[in-house]
This record gives structure tokens, C-alpha cells and sequence, in this order.
């Protein structure tokens, strides 16, 4: 099945400090290894970066050169498809923001689930599951919670 990963999975599987970790980077491992048919956005991995690069939203920060290392990797990686948006989404994102009340930042994740549309993806792993589980196009995984379900 087709999966995006998002960004809090990215982040707590490079956060050794997480309590998620673990569990995190054996899902991350699982599309390394292709037994997760796993795709990501740029966006995804600009969101990742920006997080794991801030003092005030992870307690060890990582230098610019190992997120940029860890991203490009991840860009290169044969196990992961890079999803490009196209611009043709655009529309289909404001639909999706003006039909489920959408607001502020929240139009980001309605990037991503766009994207993911417009590409045939059918799951998302993220531990947001609130902020995906409005679009009923995409099935919704917590790994922290539906272990069960990646397998």
C-alpha cells in the first residue's frame, strides 16, 4: 500500500530523546528496507529540518549538516519516492481548505493530503491523526498506537 510518512515520524525516528523513538525509527527502517511502500513531500522534509534544527521544539538540535545529510539521503534513497506537488493541486487544496473549515496553518497539512491525492497514496503514518483524519481519501496510521496495522 502506498504510505506517506510525515514529519513527526521523521522527527521522533532522529530524536534519540524521544519516547517514540524506537518505535519510530523500526517504521523508518521498514521503508528503508522497502517493506513499506513509503513516499514523502519536499515539503515534508523542509518541515522536518526545520524542526529538528530548533532548540525550542527539540531538546538536542541537530547541526544544519546532519538534518542536511539526513534530508538528502532520504531525497536520494531508492526505498523512498520523493511526491512532487503539482501546481494543478493548488486548486484542489483550497477546495479541500474552504470544505473542512480549514484555517491557518492548518492549510499545510492540507498540502500534504492534496498531495497525496493527487498521487494515489491511500495512507499517511503520523501521530497527527486529528489533523489528517478530516480527509477521507487517506487512511490515517498512528505507529505509536496501530503498530499492528503497519504490519
Amino acid at each position: 500500500m502506498k504510505t506517506l510518512l510525515d514529519t513527526n515520524l521523521l522527527v521522533h525516528a532522529f530524536n534519540a530523546s524521544s519516547p517514540h523513538h524506537a518505535r519510530a525509527k523500526r517504521v523508518l527502517h521498514d521503508a528503508l528496507e522497502s517493506r513499506i511502500d513509503a513516499y514523502v513531500t519536499p515539503q515534508i522534509l523542509y518541515e522536518f529540518f526545520a524542526v529538528v534544527t530548533d532548540s525550542r521544539r527539540v531538546e538536542c538540535p541537530l547541526s544544519t549538516e546532519d538534518a542536511t545529510k539526513i534530508c538528502t539521503d532520504l531525497w536520494v534513497s531508492p526505498a523512498i519516492t520523493i511526491l512532487e506537488p503539482q501546481s494543478a493541486i493548488s486548486l484542489d487544496v483550497f477546495e479541500l481548505a474552504n470544505s473542512h473549515g480549514l484555517r491557518g496553518a492548518e492549510i499545510l497539512d492540507c498540502v500534504i493530503a492534496a498531495t497525496a491525492r493527487a498521487c494515489g497514496i491511500s495512507r499517511i503514518i503520523t501521530q497527527n491523526v486529528k489533523d489528517f483524519a478530516k480527509f477521507d481519501f487517506l487512511g490515517v496510521v498512528n505507529p505509536f498506537h496501530d503498530w499492528a496495522t503497519l504490519r
